[in-house]
Parts: structure tokens; C-alpha cells; sequence
């Protein structure tokens, strides 16, 4: 029975696509994730490791993965459906964190993956308060838009790092590790907030 019901709950999720994208992705980390592409900047040129472009990638892919064809049905399917999603939300973040990083302590050691598995963990956040906002499927939304400006405006005028350009930072600068904490409490914020919260929230004032 309760396979019958995982099996429901997987299928029009797509579950199968998401599993080969996952091992497209640490398939790309893991050979040409030191490949770098110049960006310009406000003062001066940067340079982009893919391996930081396939960060936000797996937050995206983390998050999208909820999206269901059948989400108006599932979205009568009241608190355990929620919890289910909720799991799923968890799962998925886990294992974007542990094959992104663990693709980066294989390739380049400890500080990539640090540097990476953060990345992930920023995005991630940022994804799901997209996806909260436009929909799952556009989870990606937020964070593709982030890299521009991170990469344009995240130097100050002496060439140094702002303290919030994390894909530059060192990967034990505490402001963006602190950065990663945020961004997950707007995750979970954005998760929590559903339509019916806030429809409740508003009636109360």
C-alpha cells in the first residue's frame, strides 16, 4: 500500500527525469566544472567557473522537482500532500548539496566543495521563494537572475569581494556562510507562507 502510494505521489512528478538530470548535471561538475566564461563587470572583467553556474542549477533542479502535472488536484490533498512535499523539498536540497559538493571534493578538494555546496544552499533558497512566487516550474527564475549582478556590481571599486558575492568568496567567509543561513530562512518562510496562510494572515488584520 504504501508503495502503491509513493508511486502515485512520484509519477506525475517525473521523478525518472529529475534522477537524469541530477547525473547530467554531476556529470558536467565533475569534467568541466573549471571551465570559465569572462563576464563584465563595473569595474573590470570577472571570470565564472561553470561549477558555480551548475550551483544554481541544482537548487533550481532541487525545487522544480516538485512541480506535479497534476498540482490543482493535489492541492485539495490537504496536510498530508503537504507533508509529503515538504519531505520531498528537504530530500532533494540534501541530495543537490551532496552530489554538487561531493563532485567538487572529488575534483578540486574540501574548499570547492564548501565554496559549492554554499552556493547550493543559497540558491536553493532563493529557488523555492521563486518558485513560491511564480510557480515551481520557473524555481529557476531567481536564481539564474542573481549571477548578472553578482558578477557585474560584486566588486568594489578597489577590486575587493563585497561581502554578499558569494560565488567570488573564500569559502570560509563567515558574512556568506551567514548569507546561506538567511537565504534558507526565506526559503523556509516562502514555503510556509502558502495562499490560504496569507488569505488567513490578511483577514486577521
Amino acid at each position: 500500500m504504501a508503495e502503491h502510494v509513493l508511486t502515485l505521489f512520484a509519477r506525475p512528478r517525473r521523478a525518472g527525469r529529475a534522477a537524469l538530470a541530477a547525473a547530467g548535471l554531476a556529470a558536467l561538475q565533475l569534467w568541466f566544472g573549471s571551465l570559465a566564461m569572462s563576464l563584465p563587470g563595473a569595474s573590470g572583467d570577472s571570470t565564472l567557473q561553470l561549477r558555480m553556474v551548475l550551483a544554481a542549477a541544482w537548487a533550481a533542479l532541487a525545487v522544480g522537482s516538485l512541480h506535479s502535472g497534476m498540482g490543482g488536484w493535489e492541492a485539495a490533498g490537504g496536510p498530508r500532500v503537504r507533508r509529503a512535499e515538504g519531505v520531498q523539498l528537504l530530500a532533494c536540497g540534501a541530495v543537490a548539496v551532496g552530489l554538487a559538493g561531493g563532485a567538487e571534493l572529488v575534483v578540486v578538494g574540501p574548499s570547492g566543495a564548501a565554496a559549492v555546496g554554499r552556493a547550493v544552499l543559497i540558491w536553493w533558497g532563493l529557488a523555492v521563494l521563486s518558485g513560491r512566487a511564480l510557480g515551481r516550474q520557473q524555481a529557476w527564475v531567481l536564481p539564474m537572475a542573481s549571477i548578472f549582478p553578482l558578477s557585474y556590481l560584486g566588486w568594489d571599486t578597489s577590486g575587493a569581494v563585497y561581502w554578499w558575492n558569494w560565488p567570488w568568496a573564500a569559502p570560509g567567509d563567515r558574512a556568506c556562510w551567514a548569507l546561506a543561513a538567511g537565504s534558507l530562512a526565506v526559503g523556509a518562510a516562502a514555503w510556509w507562507l502558502t495562499p490560504w496562510r496569507l488569505r488567513a494572515l490578511t483577514r486577521r488584520r
